[in-house]
């Protein structure tokens, strides 16, 4: 089977690093050929001939937070292919592909971009909306984000509704952007790879024809800790907790701060980490409601980064949106550390409350509880190990995504 693989490499994150670990596996099994674009970033390319992997790179451009490949020169490279596989967001690939030659095209799922253009916030972080989008949806969405930054003191309330005045114009003209550049997209797919089942659920309730839609939820194997990190079962966990989520907003960082002031009240001795949020708006607003015993730290290299959550008491990841499946969770698992998340999106797919970390709700008082029962409960290591590589076992992860090509051909 001759795979043509589209990774933008434009930057790295999540996505990107399950796929290289599928590829890892995958590359055994089946042929692939990796297009990417000239500005891919040096570390992607270099991983990618590591594998020994034959990697093409064309002409690329942003549109709205979506990879635009130019794919005029590539046409022999699709006629070799017998299935096209999109790894993130090169969607606006689809449509162009299909017009080159009618191969199978299949799109893995990390996330809602095809949903909405305000795909992470999701209508203002309250709920999923269970329609299609829409201009109201749109401006509503982008209105509460500015609501939800004055109320939390980034921004002053004059700011905030000077935004929300003018989102009544922007939002229908960023909508109106959006539905152009993928009209047609959906159609242009024949199959999807979403990462959790929730993030499923909430693409067909947006976009109900995808029910006619082929489609194999599959999680990530989250491998990549073990590449630097050989953990031992008998390591002690040290005095720290972590978040390592960065500055995002819909990842909940002013959550944590809030119920952070409760913690170290009851555990003075227990310092809280923050990766990736030194010198942003997360150092202010703790500053600002005079948060103590938080350490903020930058971008860390990965053997540091896995390290650090490794030797955490325990790993938080707070989302406010309906995360699709964040790798955080599954890779302090990985490393026998137990994972505090919200109940939104797929986190409870993969973790066991009070087996391999505790589910909270999305607030800052039933966070600082659960914050609270992970330090005072006595984890075991290894049996976090043991459960989490019993639930996602790499070997079987990777036959399935190829069993999923293997319909289209």
């Amino acid at each position: 089977m001759k795979v043509l693989t589209l990774i933008h490499g434009i930057w790295i994150g999540g996505a990107q690093i399950s796929i290289l670990e599928f590829l890892e596996l995958l590359r055994y099994n089946a042929e692939f050929k990796i297009i990417t674009c000239i500005n891919s970033r040096d570390d992607l390319i270099s991983r990618l001939n590591t594998q020994g992997l034959e990697v093409y790179q064309v002409p690329c451009r942003v549109v709205m937070g979506y990879p635009l490949m130019v794919l005029s020169d590539a046409d022999k490279l699709i006629e070799w292919a017998d299935i096209v596989w999109i790894t993130d967001v090169e969607y606006l690939a689809a449509s162009h592909i299909k017009k080159m030659k009618s191969v199978p095209i299949v799109s893995h799922l990390h996330n809602y971009h095809l949903i909405c253009p305000q795909w992470t916030a999701l209508y203002g972080l309250h709920k999923v909306c269970l329609n299609k989008c829409s201009y109201w949806r749109i401006t509503r969405c982008k209105q509460a984000i500015n609501m939800n930054l004055a109320r939390i003191g980034l921004i002053n309330n004059t700011r905030a509704y000077t935004y929300w005045l003018l989102d009544l114009v922007k939002g229908p003209l960023d909508y109106r952007k959006w539905s152009k550049l993928l009209d047609n997209v959906v159609n242009s797919i024949d199959g999807f790879i979403p990462v959790s089942k929730a993030l499923w659920n909430v693409y067909v309730s947006h976009i109900p024809e995808l029910e006619e839609k082929s489609f194999e939820i599959i999680h990530n194997m989250v491998t990549e800790p073990l590449r630097y990190v050989k953990p031992d079962p008998n390591e002690p966990y040290k005095n720290y907790v972590l978040y390592a989520s960065g500055p995002g907003f819909a990842k909940g960082a002013y959550i944590i701060l809030e119920a952070w002031s409760n913690v170290s009240k009851e555990f003075n001795y227990l310092k809280l980490y923050m990766i990736r949020c030194k010198d942003t708006w997360v150092e202010r607003l703790a500053k600002k409601l005079r948060v103590k015993n938080i350490v903020f730290l930058g971008r860390l290299p990965p053997e540091q980064h896995y390290n650090t959550i490794y030797e955490s008491r325990a790993v938080v990841v707070p989302s406010l949106f309906p995360d699709p499946l964040s790798r955080i969770p599954i890779e302090a698992n990985r490393l026998g550390v137990p994972a505090i998340t919200t109940n939104r999106g797929g986190f409870p797919e993969v973790i066991e409350d009070n087996v391999t970390g505790i589910i909270s709700g999305a607030n800052s008082e039933e966070l600082a509880n659960a914050i609270v029962r992970a330090i005072k409960r006595k984890w075991s290591r290894s049996s976090i190990i043991e459960r989490i590589s019993t639930q996602l076992k790499p070997d079987e992860l990777a036959n399935k995504l190829l069993g999923f090509f293997e319909e289209f051909v």
